[in-house]
């Protein structure tokens, strides 16, 4: 398949064209009403019993696959489908209105999307049940079996993974810290939706309002990890430097595993969401609610939906088949595996722990992307007692574009009250390790910082 799909993109599908074409939509003109069906989206470890659904799923994504072979303008192609996450991610800089990344949009945008791909594969497939299955990633560390099957469409992408599972911190579990530990994935602890300011993007769970004030921006509690870990692992980066599709973000969309990942993400915001206090702190205001995403539509129509329509699965056509974390409701045997080789760490530092009863936050400032992508485990230990060393977080970035305005992350902080407990010491080695992102990877690249200090914070 054609991985250069950022280019002539703007003869399908350029972003002012859709984005002009909002207009001309009514505001009930979505396919809400043609979904029928509410299909249930199933963990993949289940749907891999399931013969018929990976058939009909592997069909028709196979059936858009060929399409963008024979013509990649085709608004029935994969490549088509895939370009509408590459306009609002790869093709324009964060300031831009459409970005959808580094904001609130990030959650309600890509369950949008998916739910868009499952009503594409649904008309194609004549499969008005079809829907799109989960990679629990929590309970199953590795790509699933479905979507490494020699030959089958859910595998036809570019790949470069690396020889290991994923680490806990990629998936978000921090096994140090008990609350967060039975969370399965720590962010659903966060306890606000919105960011109101510019120090709570990265505590938050949806993010910050875009467009704003103090023009903030910068991933929330989600997007950095699990959300960047999981794509950096499952593209990874070959020994000549060429990065896999989930890697790029130009290129991401075009690997079906995008949808199976972005799918647990979206499950993550129906669990947190199950909270009545939590859910109540989700904006009301016009300026979210009323906000409508435009699609591409298989007849080359625009379809909107709103951030409104994405607030009930039910009305998109779909609800999961567990909202439980855990598939059993433990963590994997391997929940505590480290990386087989040993890791000379990137950056290092021996901080002072502040005294008090309360909190402590981990910030690193200043932290640049390169021109590789990078996924970091965060360790912190007592000084000259590496056997203390607790895992406390983990940073993933893409790789910088020269050809747009630098994506600038919010620094990143880490809740570290638990591993400061356990410490129990006055200062603490913080140290910066790489994890591998490819078999045969080269040296990883420079974690450049500007500097890195463990605050008081509330407790």
């Amino acid at each position: 398949m054609n991985r250069a799909i950022g280019r002539g993109h703007g003869s399908l599908l350029g972003r002012r064209r859709l984005l002009s074409g909002v207009a001309a939509v009514a505001a009930g003109s979505t396919l809400l009403s043609r979904t029928g069906t509410v299909a249930v989206r199933q963990d993949i470890a289940s749907a891999e019993r399931s013969p018929r659904l990976l058939a009909s799923l592997d069909a028709a994504i196979g059936e858009m696959q060929r399409r963008s072979e024979r013509d990649p303008q085709d608004p029935k192609g994969w490549r088509a489908h895939a370009l509408e996450h590459h306009a609002v991610c790869a093709a324009i800089s964060n300031a831009d209105d459409a970005q959808v990344h580094g904001c609130w949009w990030f959650l309600p945008w890509h369950r949008a999307f998916l739910a868009v791909t499952e009503w594409k594969l649904r008309a194609i497939s004549g499969d008005p049940e079809l829907a799109l299955p989960y990679w629990n990633w929590s309970s199953d560390r590795s790509i699933p079996a479905a979507f490494s099957r020699a030959e089958s469409a859910l595998a036809r992408a570019v790949r470069y993974t690396p020889d290991r599972s994923l680490m806990p911190v990629e998936v978000d579990h921090l096994v140090h810290d008990a609350a967060l530990a039975r969370l399965g994935v720590a962010g659903l602890s966060a306890s606000d939706f919105q960011a109101r300011t510019e120090e709570q993007i990265p505590f938050s769970f949806g993010g910050v309002a875009k467009p704003n004030a103090g023009q903030w921006h910068g991933r929330s509690r989600l997007e950095t990890v699990p959300h960047n870990a999981i794509h950096n692992y499952v593209g990874g980066e070959a020994p000549d430097g060429t990065l896999g599709d989930m890697t790029e973000l130009s290129t991401a969309a075009l690997d079906p595993l995008f949808y199976a990942h972005h799918g647990n993400l979206d499950r993550l915001w129906e669990i947190w969401r199950g909270d009545p206090v939590r859910r109540a702190t989700e904006p009301n205001d016009a300026a979210f609610l009323q906000h409508r995403f435009p699609f591409l539509w298989l007849d080359g129509t625009i379809v909107t939906v709103s951030v409104a329509e994405t607030l009930d699965t039910r009305r998109l056509g779909y609800v999961y088949d567990s909202l439980s974390v855990l598939r059993d409701g433990a963590a994997p045997a391997d929940a505590a595996a480290k990386p087989a080789a040993p890791r000379q760490p990137l950056a290092s530092e021996t901080l002072r722990v502040p005294a008090g009863a309360g909190g402590h936050t981990l910030r690193i400032a200043g932290v640049l992307p390169s021109d590789r992508p990078m996924s970091v485990e965060i360790v912190m230990a007592r000084p000259n007692d590496p056997a203390s060393a607790i895992s406390v977080g983990a940073v993933a970035v893409g790789r910088k574009h020269d050809s747009l305005p630098v994506f600038p992350d919010t620094e990143p902080c880490f809740d570290v009250t638990a591993a400061v407990g356990l410490l129990a010491a006055p200062s603490a080695l913080v140290s910066v390790l790489p994890l591998p992102l490819g078999i045969g990877q080269p040296q990883p690249p420079p974690f450049t910082y500007s500097g890195m200090a463990i605050v008081a914070s509330p407790g």
